[in-house]
């Protein structure tokens, strides 16, 4: 301690700005990693009790991102318990028989496609000058809508995915979000089927229609995976980034993992 006996008097002043500086650096820094979720580790779990066959199997493994992060079996119709997913039903708005045909008949004819193909088409092929007039006319006032087109001519989803190594290349946006649009599909059947509002037979007939929309639409797991989170960073919006970085941090390890369902089931 000596060295400091000698110091002058402001030599004093700046030592203790510098000490302050330094622990209010190391607070922050410290309570940033302390907010930070941890990150969950894939289990793909499954019941023992599971007879369903192999294309039953390839329908539910497109939601398996969500699912992970749900942590629900991979190899059941059921999905948890009729009361976890209440509060899921009730915030989309398909906690009654009506609610939920309403929004799957949707996703069945439209979905996400309905934003994304326009507005991405129209980015790449309409100036610029003529999008509010464009956008207008197909989605008047609609604010997912305007919320696609900030997130996709900034390029905000797009740079978030290479950063994350999931999308590569700018020409992989051609795939578009028919698999998310799929693995909602599926996710949503079984949460209805769970929660008493549909039939085995009706949940099965709504994966079945999801499992062909991915199909027509890709030929691997991979471009299926990619065109998922290219939809999820498009429609979840920017209030669930904690959720959002969770179920990327899933999606890296259902692509990766010897023992995940897009690794175990072959894609036809």
């Amino acid at each position: 301690m000596q060295m400091f006996e000698n110091l002058p008097w402001y030599g004093y002043v700046i030592l203790a700005i510098a000490i302050a500086s330094y622990a209010i650096r190391y607070f922050k820094i410290g309570k940033k990693e302390y907010d930070t979720p941890a990150k969950t580790k894939a289990k793909f779990r499954k019941s023992p009790n599971s007879d369903l066959n192999q294309e039953q199997l390839f329908g539910l493994a497109l939601y398996t991102p969500i699912a992970e992060w749900w942590k629900a079996n991979t190899n059941t119709l059921s999905f948890l318990t009729a009361k976890d997913v209440k509060p899921y039903l009730e915030g989309w708005g398909i906690d009654t028989v009506e609610g939920y045909w309403g929004l799957t008949e949707y996703f069945m004819k439209d979905g996400r496609r309905w934003y994304f193909d326009f507005i991405q088409g129209m980015i790449e092929n309409e100036p610029q000058e003529k999008w509010g007039e464009l956008m207008d006319q197909k989605f008047g006032s609609n604010e997912r809508a305007h919320r696609y087109l900030k997130t996709l001519s900034s390029g905000e989803a797009l740079n978030s995915l290479k950063q994350k190594g999931i999308i590569l290349f700018d020409s992989e946006l051609k795939l578009g979000v028919a698999g998310y649009d799929a693995a909602v599909l599926v996710g949503q059947a079984r949460k209805a089927y769970t929660g008493n509002l549909i039939s085995e037979e009706e949940a099965w007939k709504v994966i079945n229609f999801a499992k062909a929309l991915a199909l027509q639409h890709f030929s691997s797991w991979e471009d299926f995976g990619k065109s998922f989170a290219l939809g999820f960073a498009i429609d979840i919006s920017a209030d669930s980034s904690t959720y959002k970085e969770e179920v990327f941090h899933l999606y890296k390890q259902v692509l990766e993992s010897p023992d995940s369902p897009w690794n175990t089931i072959k894609w036809p």
